[in-house]
């Protein structure tokens, strides 16, 4: 079903999807929002990782040539993902947080590119001050910032107490 919606060119460019529901927006002219393009997180989110998980469950399950089948065509995803949306300096076209989260998170960034993305994501969080995410890109966030160096912007993140944030509403 993923494959026949994305088509010959594995991107996932057509039908029905939401993308980061509640994403940041603003007013400021000067900051034109979040929003990341749905395109782009449905291939990576729907497409990509659904495949991965799909390759790691048929490993986990014996099943020898379906994880070989399903790795062979995310790596294909992950190719398509990268020609698509990263640029050969490691921007990702959406530039948005929830972007580099999910590069980084479902493995889509080229390995010479993770360290340029991630320095990307937590230079955007430095820069807002906040996180940018919705539904999607909020749940990895502090944990791809963390696990790539960042501890430190990932806890101000989680303590920050101005909106948007964790403790806001608390």
């Amino acid at each position: 079903m993923y494959a026949a919606r994305a088509g010959d060119r594995l991107l996932w460019t057509n039908g029905q999807h939401f993308g980061d529901w509640l994403a940041y927006s603003s007013t400021d002219a000067s900051y034109p929002g979040a929003t990341t393009d749905k395109d782009l997180i449905a291939t990576a989110y729907y497409f990509a990782h659904s495949t991965d998980l799909l390759a790691r469950s048929a490993a986990v399950l014996g099943r020898g040539d379906d994880a070989r089948g399903y790795r062979a065509l995310f790596e294909r995803i992950r190719a398509a993902f990268q020609r698509e949306y990263v640029t050969e300096t490691g921007r990702i076209t959406s530039n948005t947080q929830t972007a580099y989260v999910l590069a980084l998170d479902f493995d889509l960034l080229p390995d010479s590119l993770r360290a340029e993305g991630a320095r990307r994501l937590d230079e955007d969080v430095r820069r807002m001050g906040h996180l940018t995410t919705g539904f999607l890109g909020t749940p990895a966030l502090t944990r791809m910032l963390s696990e790539h160096g960042y501890l430190d912007d990932a806890y101000r993140l989680l303590l920050n107490e101005e909106y948007p944030s964790w403790l806001y509403e608390v």
